[in-house]
Order: structure tokens, then C-alpha cells, then sequence
């Protein structure tokens, strides 16, 4: 064993294998991809809204458009039909490529439809296109996962891959966002969107870049399947259980739909989302991986390979070998490869990004309010702190956190990215005391005048010129500089995060594993915003802020032991792709 060491030679940094990947087209197909992913969102979000303010529709319409979080928030409900490549027949492009190139052409399709609309005369059009719009969007984000995933070749690919995604993820959103309204107020909106559309549609040179994962394009490849091994007497009840649970999950969001767009009856998204969502999640991930989990453990299931046309004499249902296959396969196996080390990653996925979920809900009541502590600063403020500077620190963050991970490796950026993702909650306690610390931090390192100068410059910029009074430059430099370091932490923790999930995902499975890993990133800020609104109330954003800062310590705590564990305890093929997987084709 020892003379075998001996002579494999040494491997090159983990920083030069990082910077050589970087040549690869894989690496340049994901950068371009990440376009493709990031420009619709942020052109429906952000720049419908505004379009629509400045055209005179009233807050009620624009309520509809909270359906755009919808197809975001449960796109795993329909990643299983994904799981498994299948070619487009007149595009012949591969299973990946063939459906990644197919919605990118569809999605710049409607963003032009989007363009030519009149919000004024056709409201109910704008709505229904941008539906459509936020239901294609997150196909093609499923779909872009399981791509750099399955093409990945070794763990630093992963985790560069991820590192480039959020970058370009968040540069995209910059000119969905900032640029998008600059250009708005010079040029109008129509030509807004059909730049959007231009640069959507430019994305296909990505797709046409990128390699198609070579198992993709096998008929008769075999696959990993548990049903064999489990008794039928199991399997029918598990699967009844499951589909029952995914069947109510379904009829709510379709009667929301209904009532949103067809009844008229202003129902809200974002209170859809933060009533109905944790039900939902409950009922499409938590049942079914309490499921998955008994039948591994409780039935001792166990993978075996069968054939690509499943088992032949089977007397289980079609139906039923299907929807085994769509949704406790990838749950079995993710359970069975990780054992104990699934309830961290549960827990990880659960508590990395709480802060981040549930400050988003809060943000511009603290920013914009009087009471409870808030800050009582004008749109224009934030528009300048936030859109502006803000976006360009979370670009930031992404590229610093791209480059440790190149560098010094994943759990390392992972457990750093918990800790000041935590730390930075304490800035904002700070600003809502009265911002003494950072007026002492500003004054040591004479930030104060820069960063004044920064937003009298940023301000000439806008669409409306703002013209800030001689008072609120120290406000302005306090809200700048906490912006920036916590979109830097955010920035940071996303890629860490990104990172992570990719890591624990198996390739064959990769559509569902990483939509389900990656919902419940969401979860319990979901199920933590009624509560910490009540604690505003009565307590104010300062405690809120320190609650949040020990919960955030329960991320990092986590992630020592994650990553303990996979240092100590962590089984030997847990990374490891199949030997009979090639990742890419060349």
C-alpha cells in the first residue's frame, strides 16, 4: 500500500487545479449560463414592479405579481420529471442542452411579448406572460443544477462550478436591476425588455458550450433503483402516502392560482407563501424523506442495479415503479450514502440561511420605518445603499468566496461563511442603537468622507437625481458600509452554501437531491418571520437582531461538525461519482 503511495505523484495545489479548470468550457458555459437563470427573475421581480408604478396601475394588480415567488419556491415539486435526460427530438442537442436552449429561447420569447405589452390597456396579459415567465425560469434552474452537477469531474469542479454560478447570478441581477432602471429612464421600458430578452437569448452560446453529461445520451444504461429490495406490501402504501401528500400540496397552489388570476380576489403571494409554503414543504419533503428514511433503515432497503426498462415480471403497477423511482429513489439513496450524516445535512440546509430568509421580509421596514427602533431613511436612500452599493458587495462576496474555495477548500469557506453571515447581525443591532460602534469604526478608518462622497455621486446618477441633505451623510455612511459587509456576507455564504448542497449530491440523482436540499434552505425563515414580527413589535429590531445573531451560531456550530465529520467519520465512496459515470462528454 505504502510503495502504491509512493508512486502516485504529487498532486498541484488545490489553487492551480482551480485556475487551470478555469480553461475548461464547462467553467465558460456556466458563467454564460448563470445569465440565463438570474435575468428573468430579476426582470419580473424588480423591473415589472416599477414599470408598472410608473404606468399608474394600482398596488391591488400589482399584488398579483406576487405569484412570481410561486414557481421559485416549489420548483421541486415537478424536478422529478427531469431527473432523467431526454433529448428534444428536433433539436438533437443532448437531454441537458436540448432543454436548456428550448427554455432559454422561450423565456426571451416572453420577455419580448413582456416588452410589446401595455400594462395600462392589458394588465391580465402582463400577469399571465409573467406567470409563464416564473414557471419556465425555475425549469430552466433545475435543469442548469443537474448540468453542473453531472458534468462536474472532481470535487474542486463542483465547487468552482457553484462559485461561478452565484457570481454571475448576482452580476445578472446588477443589470436586471440598476442598469435596467437607469436605461428605463433614458430609453423607456420596451427597450429595457428587449435587451433583457437579447442578453436571455445570448445565453444559448452557454448552452451550446457546455458539454452534455455523457450518461445522458445512454438508452440502456442501467439505473440505481431500491423498489427491488423492498416488499410490495410496503411499496404500494409508501407511494399512496407520498402522492396523496403531493396531490393536496398541488390543489392548494392551484386554488391560489385561481383566485389570484382568475377570481380576482387579491390574493397575496407573500401570504400564500408564508401560510400555505411550510404546509407545503411539509407535505412534498418532509413526509416523503420521513418515508424514504423508514423504508432505508426500518425495511433495510438497498440499491441494486437494474435495467433502463425496469424489472421484467414485475407486478408492480407502472404507475407506481414510476413515481417510486421519481421520488423516494433519490431520497433512499441520498439516506443510505450519508446514514447519520443526513440529519446534518438536514439541519445544515435547514439553519445555514435562516438570517438571510427572514431578513428579507424585514429589511425595508427597517430601513424605511419610524418605530421599533427603525432607521426612518427615504427610498432614495436605500435605493442607493441597497441597489446600488449593495449589489455590487454581494457581487463581491461571491468572488471572494470563489476564490477560498479554490484555494483552502469548501468547509473551510463554509464554516467562515456561517460566522460572519452570523456576525453581521450585530451591525444592524448596532444601527438600531443609535450606530455608536460604527460611528467609532468610521471615524478610526476616515470611511466616513469616501463613502459621503460615494452616495452625493451615486445620487447624481439616479433616475431622479437626488440631492442629499448636509445631515444625512453620516446616516448615508453607516447604512452604506452595514449593507456592504452584510451583502458581502451573504455573497459570501450563498457560494458557500451552493457549494455544500452540491457536494452531498449524488450525479445520478442530482434534479431532485439538490431542488429538495436547496427548498428546505428556506423553510424555517419561512416559519420564523410571523414570530420575529411579533418580536419587533413588542421588543424591537435591536433584540431581534441579537436573536438572530445566536440563532445564526446554530449554523456555525453545525458546520464544525459537518465538517468533523467529514474529515473523521465521513464514509469513503460518500463523494465519490460512480465508476460507470463519465461526467462529461468530450
Amino acid at each position: 500500500m505504502s510503495g502504491a503511495a509512493a508512486s502516485e505523484p504529487p498532486q498541484p495545489p488545490r489553487l492551480l487545479r482551480a485556475l487551470k479548470a478555469l480553461r475548461d468550457r464547462r467553467m465558460g458555459a456556466m458563467l454564460i449560463l448563470s445569465f440565463a437563470a438570474s435575468l428573468p427573475y430579476g426582470a419580473v421581480l424588480g423591473v415589472l414592479t416599477a414599470w408598472l408604478t410608473e404606468e399608474g396601475i394600482d398596488p391591488a394588480a400589482i399584488g398579483v405579481l406576487s405569484l412570481v415567488t410561486l414557481g421559485y419556491a416549489f420548483k421541486y415539486l415537478w424536478a422529478p420529471a427531469f431527473q432523467t435526460a431526454r433529448d428534444i427530438p428536433f433539436l438533437r442537442l443532448g437531454g441537458r442542452r436540448s432543454w436548456l436552449v428550448a427554455l432559454q429561447v422561450t423565456m426571451a420569447v416572453l420577455l419580448c411579448v413582456l416588452a410589446f405589452s401595455d400594462p395600462s390597456e392589458h394588465i391580465g396579459l402582463v400577469a399571465l406572460v409573467a406567470l409563464i415567465i416564473t414557471l419556465v425560469s425555475p425549469t430552466h434552474d433545475l435543469i442548469l443544477d443537474a448540468w453542473r452537477i453531472e458534468v462536474a469531474r472532481s470535487e474542486e469542479d463542483k465547487d468552482l462550478m457553484s462559485a461561478l454560478y452565484q457570481f454571475g447570478y448576482k452580476f445578472g441581477g446588477f443589470i436586471s436591476g440598476f442598469v435596467a432602471l437607469l436605461m428605463a429612464a433614458r430609453f423607456g421600458w420596451v427597450v429595457v425588455y428587449v435587451m433583457i430578452a437579447g442578453f436571455v437569448l445570448a445565453t444559448v452560446l452557454g448552452s451550446l458550450l457546455a458539454p452534455e453529461p455523457a450518461h445522458s445520451g445512454r438508452k440502456n444504461r442501467s439505473q440505481i433503483s431500491f423498489l427491488d429490495s423492498l416488499p410490495q406490501g410496503v411499496v404500494l402504501p409508501a407511494v399512496a402516502i407520498v402522492s396523496l401528500s403531493w396531490l393536496v400540496a398541488f390543489v392548494l397552489i392551484a386554488k391560489f392560482v385561481v383566485d389570484a388570476l382568475v377570481l380576482e380576489t387579491g390574493a397575496s403571494g407573500g401570504t400564500f407563501i408564508r401560510t400555505q409554503g411550510p404546509l407545503i414543504v411539509i407535505l412534498t419533503v418532509l413526509v416523503p424523506a420521513l418515508a424514504a428514511t423508514v423504508l432505508t433503515f426500518g425495511y433495510r432497503g438497498q440499491a441494486r442495479e437494474v435495467p433502463a426498462g425496469g424489472l421484467p415480471g414485475s407486478s408492480i403497477p407502472p404507475i407506481v415503479r414510476t413515481l417510486f423511482r421519481a421520488i423516494f429513489d433519490p431520497m433512499m439513496e441520498l439516506v443510505s450514502r450519508l446514514k447519520w450524516g443526513a440529519v446534518l445535512v438536514l439541519f445544515l440546509a435547514l439553519t445555514y440561511r435562516f438570517t438571510d430568509a427572514v431578513w428579507g421580509s424585514f429589511a425595508y421596514p427597517f430601513y424605511l420605518g419610524e418605530n421599533f427602533g427603525a432607521l426612518g431613511h427615504s427610498l432614495d436612500d436605500v435605493a442607493i445603499a441597497s441597489k446600488f452599493f449593495g449589489v455590487i458587495a454581494t457581487i463581491l462576496g461571491s468572488l471572494i468566496g470563489a476564490v477560498l474555495i479554490a484555494g483552502i477548500g469548501r468547509m473551510p469557506v463554509f464554516f467562515v461563511g456561517g460566522v460572519i453571515a452570523a456576525v453581521t447581525n450585530l451591525l444592524y443591532a448596532d444601527l438600531a442603537a443609535g450606530a455608536a460602534h460604527l460611528d467609532a469604526f468610521l471615524a478610526f478608518t476616515h470611511l466616513d468622507a469616501p463613502l459621503v462622497a460615494f452616495a452625493e455621486w451615486a445620487a447624481k446618477i439616479q433616475p431622479d437625481t437626488v440631492v442629499l441633505a448636509e445631515d444625512q451623510g453620516q446616516r448615508m455612511a453607516r447604512l452604506m458600509i452595514t449593507i456592504f459587509a452584510e451583502n458581502i456576507a451573504g455573497g459570501f455564504a450563498l457560494v458557500a452554501m451552493t457549494a455544500y448542497l452540491t457536494s452531498v449530491v449524488n450525479p445520478r440523482f442530482a434534479a431532485v437531491q439538490y431542488a429538495l436540499l436547496a427548498s428546505l434552505t428556506m423553510l424555517i425563515g419561512t416559519l420564523g418571520r410571523p414570530w420575529l414580527g411579533e418580536m419587533i413589535e413588542t421588543d424591537g429590531f435591536y433584540t431581534v437582531f441579537i436573536v438572530t445573531f445566536w440563532l445564526g451560531g446554530v449554523a456555525v456550530v453545525l458546520s464544525v461538525l459537518e465538517w468533523l465529520r467529514q474529515v473523521y467519520w465521513s464514509s469513503p465512496g460518500e463523494h465519490l461519482v460512480l465508476e460507470d459515470d463519465p461526467v462529461a462528454a468530450e
